[in-house]
């Protein structure tokens, strides 16, 4: 199969195409000819070094797919079309890949659209619904919101009944998600804390999707109401600040970190098929749609990673293996 290759030499890392060994499915799992793959910051971490692949899933990345299987299991049957949440080796030609782990395509999505769904849709799930609890009625601001899963979360915080308000450093980029469910935009800096308890009546929000970390954080926190919630999803702006634990204390806050990848694939089976009865009659009505940035043929990904890392990117990079 042909797949991206982890970098070697010195310098800095360049992703490339190049063959391996095709995989081989182990017992509950399908193999899958993958059509289109999403792009994910996590990805971009594996190249670099910094984001290792839990153990007993593929050295390669890519965590989300589209495609038909060609070896079934159970109910997965050969021909299926299917999208897939992997914990890596999707950035390939063929993955094996749990069967807790697929969803069905809705037949109005095409193999680009729906291969930005599955880590997107996910990741905003686990955090808005499961870890974040949000209900119908309460307000989240969420961060970093032009990205894939940033532009999938305010669709969801949507359809969960949430008033939505966006965060991020681009207010261009930010604007062109009201069409997406977000009512409020903020770029990110010292003011942002007072423009929100501004936009909410001095009261704050009830949950935080954190998809930035570093600094911003505090700017976060101080938009919550008391007794606010905030999940820490991701770090793309610093691992390491100082935190205001004195706003945490006063204000009763709670800070959650959540990590997608390592769970256990039977508690990734229990979220897909939570998700997927949710979000599949949504996809399917339009009311949830993937947001695809740019689709770049697979054996030029490394310009998918240079572009992801260059940053500017409004929803999801999608690779096709055609």
């Amino acid at each position: 199969m042909r797949a991206v290759l982890s970098p070697t030499g010195p310098g800095a890392p360049v992703p490339r195409a190049g063959d391996l060994p095709d995989p081989v499915p182990g017992p509950g799992e399908v193999l899958v000819k993958v059509e289109a793959a999403g792009l994910n910051h996590a990805d971009l971490m594996q190249i670099r070094g910094q984001y290792p692949p839990p153990p007993g899933e593929s050295d390669v990345p890519g965590l989300e797919c589209s495609g038909s299987i060609v070896r079934g299991e159970g109910a997965w049957q050969p021909g299926a079309r299917i999208m897939a949440l992997t914990g890596g080796g999707a950035h390939a030609t063929l993955a094996a890949i749990p069967t807790g782990q697929l969803m069905a395509i809705p037949g109005n999505l095409s193999w680009t659209e729906a291969a930005a769904i599955p880590e997107a849709g996910l990741t905003a799930w686990t955090n808005l619904a499961a870890e974040g609890a949000l209900q119908a009625g309460e307000s989240v601001l969420i961060t970093g919101a032009t990205g894939g899963m940033g532009s999938f979360a305010v669709q969801l915080a949507r359809e969960l009944g949430a008033r939505v308000l966006a965060a991020g450093r681009d207010r261009d980029r930010l604007e062109r998600l009201r069409d997406l469910g977000e009512e409020e935009v903020f770029v990110d800096g010292s003011d942002l804390a007072r423009q929100v308890l501004a936009a909410t009546d001095g009261r704050g929000v009830d949950l935080v999707l954190e998809l930035v970390g570093g600094s911003a954080i505090n700017a976060h926190l101080g938009a919550l109401r008391t007794g606010g919630r905030l999940i820490l999803v991701g770090l793309m702006a610093g691992r390491s600040v100082e935190v205001n634990l004195s706003l945490v204390l006063s204000r009763r806050l709670r800070i959650t970190g959540s990590v997608l990848r390592p769970r256990p694939r039977a508690e990734k089976a229990r979220l897909v098929a939570d998700f997927a009865a949710f979000a599949l009659p949504r996809l399917r009505d339009g009311r949830l749609r993937p947001v695809v940035d740019r689709v770049i043929p697979f054996e030029r990904a490394a310009e998918g990673y240079a572009a992801l890392a260059a940053g500017g990117v409004f929803g999801k990079i999608v690779f096709v293996m055609g």
